[in-house]
């Protein structure tokens, strides 16, 4: 069938087996406002019965992505979405500003989110695109449950839960699955203690850091405990397109002064190296994200002893040791960024960003487009933004 399968325009991906369900994942997000031909061309096999004698076609419109944000962060945190010229702006959750994290489904459908509940703890939700028919998925009463993360294939939301008993907190993984409609538990060790837990693009391994162990988790699709990365930074390292990779920071110190170094997981050969290790300054790095093109790579950095605040830098990735190569995305010298994503097409990149000169600033939400160079602030009071497709 995979012979037979076609998509016009063309674009690069790969092909998975469900059972009986073929699968296939772009290696980029398919492009906003364009209309793609998908065909199966005469002669694939139907089943033992024989082949099909006629070519099938199916027409798929690809909408714009907007963006969602956490609206008025330091007041009453809440989910909204809005247009990529920031006109639209809608307000999806309604919890009297009790969110704490969120997660778009990667249909772009639903959006899941942890929310404080009326006994101290935390809940799972999930909404629509539209703001509409918000529910409970996990009741968590006391425990906290945070951290939501979709699977690849839209059928988990993974998050961790925590547990106080006898003064300690135990935190265990768990997922709702949708297919089945209930709540499954993904890993519980005694030893181990994960958080801010991260899939991988092919759905195959989810990471999280054991804040016991001080390291990176991988864990099989399975529950199966797999590998420990060792770093001594709680975070939600970024995976590289092809699955194969891992990005993440460690903690180191010049003197009396903390800061972070980049270090790539080759996870096939099981080896870590340090980037931008040919450098002649020493700068505190923040995690990098690599473009879904597997081309670039975007990272906040600054001059140990300079300037307060991280900038952003694109890398090609053949540069990642001299770093000669790299360009600032921003150049604004009291303005710090932060949680910069791509756009799934790799078109753009979202972030935000606070000026640092000002007591009372707040957070603002900003898109940078590759092809221009140019940043836009789409909106003010905003945090943790992320891409809605």
């Amino acid at each position: 069938m995979e012979a037979a399968w076609y998509l016009e325009p063309p674009v690069k991906g790969r092909f998975e087996w469900h059972g009986r369900q073929l699968w296939f994942w772009p290696q980029t997000g398919l492009q906003p406002d364009q209309v793609y031909t998908l065909g199966l061309r005469a002669g694939w096999k139907i089943d033992q019965r024989g082949l099909a004698n006629q070519e099938v076609r199916f027409t798929i419109n690809v909408r714009a992505p907007r963006l969602l944000y956490l609206g008025t962060p330091n007041a009453s945190p809440e989910v909204y979405s809005v247009t990529l010229d920031g006109r639209d702006v809608k307000q999806l959750t309604h919890t009297g500003g009790q969110v704490w994290e969120f997660a778009a489904s990667p249909d772009g459908k639903y959006i899941a989110f942890s929310m404080r509940n009326a006994q101290g703890g935390t809940d799972i939700g999930l909404v629509n695109r539209a703001g509409q028919d918000q529910r409970v998925l996990s009741s968590c009463g006391w425990d906290s449950c945070r951290y939501p993360v979709w699977s690849p294939n839209g059928r988990w939301v993974t998050f961790i839960r925590m547990t106080q008993a006898g003064g300690e907190t135990r935190s265990a993984i768990w997922s709702y699955d949708f297919d089945e409609r209930r709540l499954i538990q993904v890993l519980d060790a005694p030893n181990v203690a994960p958080s801010q837990p991260t899939w991988s693009p092919d759905g195959n391994f989810l990471a999280a850091y054991d804040e016991q162990a001080q390291g990176i988790r991988i864990v099989g699709r399975e529950g199966r405990e797999n590998a420990l990365i060792p770093t001594n930074v709680s975070q939600r390292p970024r995976w590289s397109w092809d699955n194969q990779r891992l990005f993440f920071i460690v903690e180191n110190n010049a003197g009396l002064i903390p800061y972070h170094e980049a270090y790539v997981a080759d996870l096939e050969n099981r080896t870590t190296r340090r980037l931008f290790a040919g450098m002649s300054q020493t700068w505190d790095v923040s995690i990098p994200a690599e473009s879904p093109d597997g081309q670039w790579l975007v990272v906040g950095m600054r001059i140990l002893n300079g300037p307060v605040n991280k900038q952003l830098w694109l890398f090609p990735v053949e540069s990642l040791d001299t770093a000669t190569e790299g360009v600032p995305i921003m150049t604004e010298v009291m303005i710090n960024a932060a949680g910069y994503q791509w756009e799934p097409a790799g078109r753009a990149l979202v972030y935000q960003q606070i000026d640092l000169s000002s007591s009372d600033a707040q957070p603002q939400i900003v898109v940078w487009w590759r092809d221009v160079n140019q940043p836009r602030v789409i909106a003010k009071e905003g945090a943790f933004p992320a891409w809605l497709p």
